[in-house]
C-alpha cells in the first residue's frame, strides 16, 4: 500500500477462532493500521459510504470486514468492521444451478427480508458458487461447473444471476460477488462488464485453463464498489478467508 497510494483495498476475514485482539496484533505488526478506515459508529450503517476519492485523499484506504464479531464489544478496534452490520448475503450452500437466488439470507435479522436490508443501507454480497453434495452431507466446490457458473451463458451463469440481483436490489449491482475458481470461465470479464470496465490496466495475467484443486483453490471475491464510486477486483484464499487485492 505504501507503493500504491491510489489503491483502495477491501478485506473480508472469516475469523473463525481469531479474536479482534489477535487480528489487531497482526495488522499492527504489518504496520497497516494507519491506512484503516473506521466508520462513524460500529453499531449502525453509515448513511452514506465514502467515495474512493475520499478514502484516497484521507489516506484511509483499507476497509476491513470481520465475519465473526460482537459489535457492542468492539470498542478498541473500530476499523475491524462487523460484516453483518454493514453487509447482507444471499444463500451460499447451492448445489443445483437452477437454485441461485438473490434473497437476503444472512444476517438472521434480514433473513428473507431483502427490502429491509436495502432500506437499512446494507451492502449486498452475492454468493455465486456451486457445490456438490457428497457423502455425510459434505459439500465440496463443483469445479466442473465453474466455466458456466462463472460465465455468461447456461443455467446458473454469473452474468444473468448478477443482472437478476441488480434488479432485485433496486437497479443497483451487488457490491460484492463471491465465486469459486475465479480464474476459470469468464468470471473476471463478466464482472468487468457489470462494472462497465472495457480496458482494465495494471492487472496481472492469470491462467484460465483449468480449475485449481478444490482443497487449495482460490475462492475469489469480485467487488463492484458502486457505493464507493469505482470497481476493484479481489482474490481470496479459503484457508483463512482473507480477501486480498
Amino acid at each position: 500500500m505504501d507503493q500504491n497510494p491510489n489503491e483502495v483495498v477491501t478485506v473480508l476475514i472469516v475469523n473463525d477462532g481469531a479474536s479482534n485482539s489477535d487480528l489487531d496484533s497482526n495488522f499492527r505488526a504489518a504496520n497497516i493500521t494507519s491506512y484503516a478506515y473506521s466508520p462513524p459508529t460500529s453499531a449502525t450503517v453509515p448513511a452514506e459510504w465514502p467515495t474512493l476519492n475520499t478514502l484516497i485523499t484521507s489516506g484511509k484506504r483499507l476497509m476491513t470486514f470481520i465475519a465473526y464479531q460482537e459489535p457492542s464489544s468492539n470498542t478498541t478496534t473500530p476499523y475491524l468492521m462487523n460484516e453483518f452490520t454493514y453487509i447482507f448475503e444471499n444463500p451460499f450452500d447451492v448445489t443445483q444451478a437452477s437454485n441461485f437466488t438473490c434473497t437476503a439470507n444472512r444476517p438472521s435479522s434480514v433473513n428473507g427480508q431483502t427490502a429491509k436490508a436495502l432500506q437499512g443501507n446494507m451492502m449486498p454480497l452475492m454468493n455465486h458458487f456451486l457445490d456438490t453434495q457428497q457423502i455425510f452431507n459434505i459439500e465440496t466446490p463443483n469445479s466442473d461447473a465453474a466455466p458456466i457458473t462463472n460465465g455468461m451463458n447456461g443455467t446458473g451463469n454469473l452474468r444473468d444471476a448478477a443482472a437478476t440481483c441488480a434488479t432485485d436490489y433496486n437497479d443497483k449491482a451487488p457490491t460484492f460477488i463471491l465465486v469459486d475458481f475465479f480464474n476459470v470461465g469468464p468470471a473476471i470479464s463478466t464482472v468487468d462488464k457489470l462494472n462497465g470496465v472495457a480496458s482494465p490496466v495494471g492487472r496481472a495475467a492469470v491462467s484460465t485453463s483449468s480449475a485449481l484443486p478444490s482443497n487449495s483453490g482460490p475462492r475469489g471475491l469480485m467487488i463492484n464498489t458502486a457505493g464507493l464510486g469505482l470497481s476493484v477486483l479481489v482474490a481470496a484464499f479459503m484457508a483463512f478467508g482473507t480477501f486480498l487485492l
